[in-house]
């Protein structure tokens, strides 16, 4: 009511001074101005001004005025040079003063805006809005202290300003320290319960700090107030993934393609859900759903691995198929491919249809990979290398294909050359961390220079401290030592990162062995057994494993 009240009077102040005033006079061509800059008419606003200044030449009003509407139009070296003349003419101008440093802030001399902004605030030690427009100055700059002094400032005369409250809490989340950080944006709450921005602030606190509880309550809060805030329901989805809740992640992202249905990335996130939740026919339908609105070859991807996994391998390569191999997703593509050919034996068939497109993109080291693993696949040693030692005469300095050679040679039963082959790749690069873990791993099976085998292992994981394979080699170092008790430790580790490991599953199986837990060592020989596809692998684990159940009557 007060708010319509002064409009009212305003209204009826301009409608007397164009009754009193004529065309003659400048008050009639501001006035004139005024309406029709308010009406959106900038052109007429700036000939009306402009005319309004030539009546009277002195007025710093007019010329703020009429500087404003450059600053609309972006025209900043005109209005920069109306507002020092009603600067020169009234320096304690706080509208001239505001106006100057907006245009110094959007010119980027912070300087100059701050020293403005600071001309305002010494003529009004409460102007809030010149406290709040320095105070975003030094959030720019990243001078967070500087900022937080500033709106303290205003929290002395003023401390339940809520912007206040909002923008020191947002300022130590910046910094870190998240209890201040809260301290501020919960009394912000405290004085208006509904203000969303803080509320989303506090969860995002409790989700760094850990507390996905405490998240989940404030997300929750946010959108009971707002069923269509899309921040909050995404957020509380996120973490609903990581805490493997993926039904409860659908629920919102089901909830966020109601509110946008032409979101085609929510429909791809529920096909993934459904496909880590093994629902294949769930993920099918999501990802014929988005291609249908947009032919995405990453989608098509996703289509094909659904496919595969429900056990239809000619839809699978049917899809994959579809995608041009000009693409960036092409390769992905192929790799796609190499594995459903890996499961379903159809290795020959494999070779035959990725060979084909060396010609198209030949130039790519990774195509002649994929071939190798198929000829690995098949036990075709020779073959696998004859492929990567093309792959090295398009790239002689890849360590990829050296690698993969290496391994190729160590299969092949010629462990000399395979070393010999990791030694030169951690010549070329001495933190290499699958020639570490390869060089480390070999000396442990001989049981020779143990304590150089553990210092490459432990260099490799300083570089991949997650990756299974190589904590399962630390694992196998302690074994060789005799120390079975951290052995189990470090192999159970790797056990949990990669439970289809069919050596793994046979390590863990000799650790309860050396351990006298037959019972155990029974169970991971017979998983090995039946992980296991190298006919010779596999014999050698069933003798250890009818050899355990011999103990064990």
């Amino acid at each position: 009511m007060k708010i319509k009240a002064v409009m009212i009077s305003f209204l009826v102040l301009i409608g007397t001074q164009l009754n009193a005033a004529t065309p003659s006079d400048p008050i009639w061509f501001f006035l004139h101005g005024h309406i029709s800059e308010s009406a959106g008419n900038y052109t007429d606003a700036m000939e009306y001004y402009t005319r309004a200044l030539k009546g009277d030449s002195a007025s710093a009003e007019i010329r703020t005025s009429l500087a404003s509407l450059y600053i609309k139009k972006g025209e900043f070296a005109k209005a920069e040079e109306l507002l020092n003349e009603a600067l020169a003419i009234n320096p304690e101008s706080r509208t001239t003063l505001m106006f100057m440093a907006g245009v110094q802030a959007a010119k980027g001399v912070t300087y100059k805006a701050k020293a403005l902004y600071e001309k305002c605030i010494e003529l009004n030690p409460e102007d809030t809005e010149a406290y709040m427009y320095l105070g975003s100055i030094y959030i720019g700059e990243r001078q967070y202290d500087a900022a937080v002094a500033i709106y303290e400032k205003i929290l002395a005369y003023d401390d339940d300003n809520i912007i206040g409250l909002y923008y020191i809490g947002r300022l130590y989340g910046e910094t870190k320290d998240y209890a201040k950080a809260k301290k501020y944006l919960t009394k912000a709450l405290e004085i208006k319960p509904n203000f969303t921005p803080a509320l989303l602030d506090v969860a995002t606190i409790y989700e760094i700090e850990g507390d996905p509880k405490k998240a989940i309550e404030y997300y929750q809060m946010i959108i009971a107030l707002d069923p269509t805030d899309k921040k909050a329901r995404s957020r509380l989805a996120t973490i609903f993934i990581r805490q493997k809740e993926y039904d409860k992640a659908i629920g919102e992202f089901e909830k966020l393609s109601d509110l946008d249905r032409h979101d085609i990335s929510l429909r791809v996130r529920i096909g993934l859900l459904h496909y880590e939740k093994e629902r294949y026919d769930d993920a099918i339908r999501e990802f014929n759903l988005a291609l249908a609105e947009k032919n995405d070859d990453t989608i098509r991807i996703y289509l094909a691995m659904s496919w595969r996994e429900k056990g239809d391998i000619k839809k699978a390569l049917e899809e994959l198929n579809k995608i041009n191999p000009k693409s960036e997703e092409f390769l992905m593509a192929l790799k796609q491919m190499t594995l459903i050919y890996i499961k379903s034996g159809t290795i020959d068939e494999g070779i035959t249809t990725i060979s084909k497109y060396l010609p198209e993109i030949q130039k790519k080291p990774e195509l002649y990979i994929l071939i190798s693993m198929l000829y690995e696949e098949k036990n075709d040693y020779v073959n696998g290398i004859k492929v990567l030692e093309e792959a090295r005469k398009l790239e002689p300095d890849n360590l990829d294909v050296f690698y993969q050679i290496g391994v190729l040679y160590e299969k092949k039963g010629d462990n000399e050359k395979a070393l010999a082959i990791m030694r030169d790749l951690l010549a070329k690069d001495p933190d290499l961390p699958n020639a570490l873990n390869f060089i480390g791993y070999s000396l442990a099976e001989k049981g020779i220079q143990l304590e150089e085998a553990e210092s490459m292992i432990r260099r490799a994981l300083v570089k991949r401290p997650e990756d299974g394979y190589i904590i399962d080699s630390l694992g196998w170092v302690y074994f060789k030592k005799g120390n079975f008790k951290a052995a189990l430790e470090e192999i159970q580790k790797a056990g949990i990162l990669m439970p289809e490991d069919p050596t793994i599953q046979e390590h863990l199986g000799d650790v309860y062995t050396a351990l006298n837990d037959y019972t155990k060592a029974a169970q991971h020989y017979e998983k090995s057994v039946s992980l296991e596809k190298d006919p010779s692998k596999k014999n050698s684990v069933q003798q250890k494993l009818n050899m355990i159940k011999e103990k064990k009557r």
